[in-house]
């Protein structure tokens, strides 16, 4: 089969593997979409350096497919069946994973990190993600490479529930690439009120108007955000704002327009090296705001997720901007580099 593999910094290659096979208790899944995550395109650049990234590795990890293989011993599965899968692999020991917050695990791995990922013909689901419920059917009328972001889109609703947005609130997103699409979109189907999304690429923000998941999009390199939540909330600040930019100024403007006992989620992590930042303590304390992070999601937020696509309340399809085959793997990272693409999707030929 062929497989996109990562053997160093920006060394990626499209070549042929061994194809594997269903192991005992887990899954072959022939690869019918797999999406270009920002963190791939960051690990191509950096090599497979962190997370504990072993080398070769076929990366990958939105991936949406067909069982072609039931391995020994799995039950409730069958040839044929339409799936995503998961992403974070827990230990199920840590006092994380025994309270439910399985993405906080102490001794988590991944698909696409420490198991070969989805930018090939075929991947190999193991036993212990078929076991935790990571693997997940796809409903009827959604289209693969829709169930392909999937993911991504649970990781935005972990934190919306961490930020409990809700019934009438303001919301605001900084951040106009396909994850502030997300939290926008997901914001709506939560009920807020009424969501203002702020971006600094123009062209991010033309195809965020396109998309048309907010109520109002502010240029920030021409406009002052602060003051069109404000005009917008009456002087009152936003009940919710997420940052969804890798900007330790877009997180200091956050905590600047939140209303009192606002909830801000620092979505997006900043560069290493370039992870701290300085602010008024006093402004949280006073106004007694609730500020967070969020990383990675679990199956319930996945299950979720495919609920409410299927149920028409979130039109995921207008995040998919581009489909190409696997071949030209070349061709969908440098358009997902370029941030002139949402969601950049490779699909296996064979």
């Amino acid at each position: 089969m062929k497989a996109v593999r990562l053997y160093g910094a920006n060394d990626l290659r499209y070549e042929k593997v061994e194809k594997p096979a269903a192991p005992p208790g887990g899954l072959l899944v022939k690869v019918k979409a797999c999406a270009i995550c920002g963190s791939d395109v960051r690990n191509v650049a950096a090599g497979g350096s962190a997370h504990g990234f072993t080398l070769p590795r076929t990366i990958g990890h939105e991936i949406a497919g067909v069982i072609a293989e039931v391995g020994e011993g799995v039950q409730g599965y069958r040839v044929g069946q339409r799936v995503i899968l998961g992403v974070v692999i827990f230990c199920g020991r840590c006092p994380y994973c025994l309270s439910g917050h399985q993405n906080q695990c102490e001794d988590k791995e991944a698909i696409s990190y420490q198991y070969d990922g989805g930018f090939a013909d075929y991947v190999a689901a193991p036993e212990i993600l078929v076991r935790q419920g990571g693997v997940l059917t796809i409903p009827e009328g959604l289209d693969f490479p829709t169930a392909a972001i999937t993911e991504p889109f649970s990781c935005a609703l972990n934190g919306q529930e961490l930020s409990r947005v809700g019934l009438g609130d303001t919301v605001v997103v900084i951040g106009a690439g396909p994850v502030g699409n997300m939290h926008a979109m997901l914001a709506r189907a939560e009920g807020a009120a009424r969501v203002i999304m702020a971006e600094l690429m123009p062209e991010r923000l033309a195809k965020a108007k396109e998309i048309g998941a907010a109520d109002i999009f502010v240029d920030s390199g021409r406009e002052d955000l602060k003051e069109v939540v404000m005009q917008a909330t009456g002087g009152r600040g936003a009940d919710v704002v997420i940052v969804a930019a890798p900007s330790g100024q877009a997180q200091l403007q956050a905590i600047g327009i939140a209303a009192k006992r606002g909830r801000v989620n620092f979505f997006g992590g900043l560069p290493k090296g370039r992870s701290e930042i300085t602010l008024d303590s006093n402004v949280i304390h006073y106004r007694e705001l609730f500020v967070h992070g969020t990383s990675d999601s679990t199956p319930i937020h996945m299950k979720k997720i495919l609920d409410l696509m299927a149920a028409g309340r979130l039109d995921a399809e207008r995040l998919v901007t581009k489909v190409l085959p696997l071949s030209k793997y070349r061709e969908g990272f440098e358009l997902a580099r370029s941030g002139a693409a949402l969601k950049v999707i490779l699909a296996p030929e064979a």
